[in-house]
Parts: structure tokens; sequence; C-alpha cells
């Protein structure tokens, strides 16, 4: 298998990497990527936060193989305090989850709470700051008043909710927790798919609630797909929810299944050197023929043009213009489940809701302001959820 070469912010350094591997892998290649990773940190120093939060997986990876160690301590008391954090976090979250089904609405627990729960099986191997929580698009409006009664705050005025280009909001309370409500499964999700990964879902219970998951292969796709995009923490522990998915005994990946959602979806670039990146580091059992397929997969000008936004520090430099048009045209084409026919003044909207435009004048203006600012380098800020 060719050595994947691509470079950017979503994938680990070669120290996190040994990091990763001591907390991932098995005997031998386990304890010998501790051993390097202890010799190139300093524990009196500081450690970068992607990093941070693999400590309590690792410390789980190291005690199961019986590591004696005097920096165990340390990681036992790291893990501990996860443990007691993700506690708390479902106790109170499973209250809303109760809430909203209460109220008739369905829900699907996405990322960590349902990879803690149903893959990792340790409420304190994943440490989480949140909760995203899907609903159907249909009720997210219902959602987000019955929150907000419930004292959780939104950001955007409930009149202003735009459930047709956005697909989630973010809600505060008094006490400062956070609650992600989603209505689409990812940015620029096409309903078509929406509708599969509802009928995909499969139960799980949260503090004695239940509520539904993304099935394994739909949750794969979605753990790829999230990661392989820049966040200002490194965003790193996307590869160890990936590899404990797929190494999982109680699970099976569909794997044509996946490449099929992947290219439905237009994700196959991210998609592609996700799994690869996998694949060439971690060794997960992936069949090598699902490999050949994947690695065939084509893959669009406007992907190619949307992935180099994705990845990149967005801190260094603001996107040019040709490059947002791009990226928004490749999310619409996704959004409409690649139809090529689809509405100019629909295509305008999409443009204006990124952009924060009020209307077509408002979104050349701020058009004009975007390009200007590729020769004066001034930050134009545009929606990159």
């Amino acid at each position: 298998m060719k050595k994947s070469k691509i470079e950017n912010a979503c994938l680990a350094t070669p120290r996190q990497e040994l990091l990763l591997k001591a907390a991932l892998l098995s005997g031998k290649e386990a304890l010998d990527a501790w051993k390097k990773w202890q010799e190139k940190i300093n524990w009196e120093e500081h450690l970068d936060q992607g990093s941070f939060r693999l400590l309590p997986l690792l410390y789980t990876n190291l005690h199961k193989h019986g590591l004696d160690d005097p920096v165990m301590g340390k990681l036992k008391g790291i893990y501990r305090n996860a443990w007691s954090k993700n506690q708390t976090l479902f106790h109170e979250m499973a209250k809303v989850i109760e809430c909203l089904q209460n109220a008739g609405i369905k829900t699907i627990l996405l990322k960590g709470a349902s990879l803690s729960l149903l893959y990792y099986k340790n409420n304190g191997a994943r440490p989480m700051a949140d909760i995203d929580v899907l609903v159907p698009m249909k009720q997210a409006r219902a959602a987000c008043e019955l929150l907000q009664k419930a004292g959780w705050a939104s950001p955007v005025p409930l009149s202003e909710l735009d459930l047709t280009f956005g697909h989630a909001i973010q809600l505060n309370n008094r006490f400062d927790k956070e609650f992600d409500l989603h209505w689409r499964p990812f940015n620029a999700c096409p309903d078509e798919y929406e509708k599969d990964f509802w009928d995909g879902a499969i139960p799980v219970k949260m503090s004695n609630v239940n509520s539904l998951a993304p099935g394994p292969t739909d949750m794969l796709l979605h753990v790829i797909i999230h990661g392989m995009a820049w966040n200002p923490i490194p965003p790193i522990r996307w590869i160890a929810d990936a590899i404990t998915l797929i190494n999982s005994r109680d699970f099976t990946i569909d794997w044509q299944r996946l490449i099929s959602i992947a290219q439905k979806n237009h994700l196959n670039l991210r998609f592609k050197n996700g799994l690869q990146y996998l694949y060439d580091n971690f060794h997960p059992s992936i069949p090598p023929s699902v490999m050949e397929s994947v690695l065939n997969l084509p893959v669009s000008y406007l992907e190619k043009i949307e992935y180099r936004f994705m990845i990149r520090n967005r801190d260094d430099e603001s996107a040019g213009p040709y490059t947002a048009f791009c990226c928004h045209l490749c999310r619409f084409h996704r959004l409409n489940s690649g139809n090529i026919n689809f509405p100019i003044g629909k295509f305008s909207g999409s443009l204006q809701w990124r952009m924060n435009a009020s209307d077509n004048y408002d979104l050349f203006r701020k058009g004009l302001k975007l390009t200007a600012n590729m020769f004066f380098s001034r930050p134009f800020q545009v929606r990159h959820r």
C-alpha cells in the first residue's frame, strides 16, 4: 500500500503519533511507543490540548498492559478527573434528552457521547466538554423553543434560525454548559442521507435515559469527515475514535455502504485521505480490497478546493474569494445531492447565509470586500461550520 503523503493540521505530528500508538495499540508496539513518547516530553512543560485529552485513554491502555511506572499515578488522576466530569455531563444532559423526548422529539447522540457509551465502553477514556444531539429537521425549531424555555440560550434569535442551509446551533445555560443541537448529521448534508442516517440508528442509554446513536457505518463516516477539518485544538482525537470504532468486536462496518455514502455525498477526498492515514499508520482491521476501492474513488475539482480550505490553519490567512466561492459551491452541490440543475436563486440564498449577507446587494458588497481582502490582508469572516 502506498504511503500517504498528505500533510495537514488534522493529522498527528510525529510526537502525537507516538502518543496515539501508546494509547491505541497492543503489546510491544504500544509499550515501545510509550517509551519513545516519554523521552520526547517534559511533564513540567506545556502539553498541547489535543494530546492532553488523549491521556485518559493512554492510562486505560497502559493500565491494561500492567505498566509499572511512577507517572501512572499522574495519569490515573487525569483519568479519574475525566471520568468524574463525564459522569456529571451525562447526568445533566440526560435531563435535556428526556425533556426533548417527553415532547415527542426524537434524538440521536452524536460524536463523543455515543462513542464513549458504545465503543470505548469507559466513561473516563474520552473527555468531553459538551453533548451533540441530532433531532429531525422538522422538529428543530420546536426543539430550540423548548430548550430556550428550559434555560438554554441561543446566540441566534429563533426567527433567524436557518434550517435550509445551516446544520447546528450552539446553546448555553446559566452554568456555562454547552449543548449543540443538530438538525443535519454534518454540514451541507442532503435530505436523502439524513433519512438513511435516522433509519440506521441504533439504541443507546445515557444515565438511564434511552436515545439513539448513529449506526457504526454512519458513525465512522461522521468521525472521519468531522475530524478532517482544522480546529484550533489539534483535532487528533478523531484518530483514536476511528481506530476504536473500526476495531470494535461488537459492531461491524458495512464497508461497501460506507464507500457508497462517501460517493453519494461528494466526500470522497476527505474520506479517502482520512482512511488512508489510519490504514498506513495504525493498521486497523480494514480489508485491503476495501482500501483499493477507496483509493480509486474519483475526486472532483471542487472537492480538492474545499479540502485545501478545510485542512489549513485559518488563523494564518483568509481564504481568497475564488477559494471561498468554490467551497460554497461544493457544499451547495452536496446539499442538493449532486444535482447540477439547482435554482440560481437558491444558491444565492446559500451564499447570503454563508456570508451573513441580508440580501443580494449586501452579498455583492461583501463579495467586493472579500476580493479587497486578498490584496490588503484584512480578515473577513464567513461561516465555516
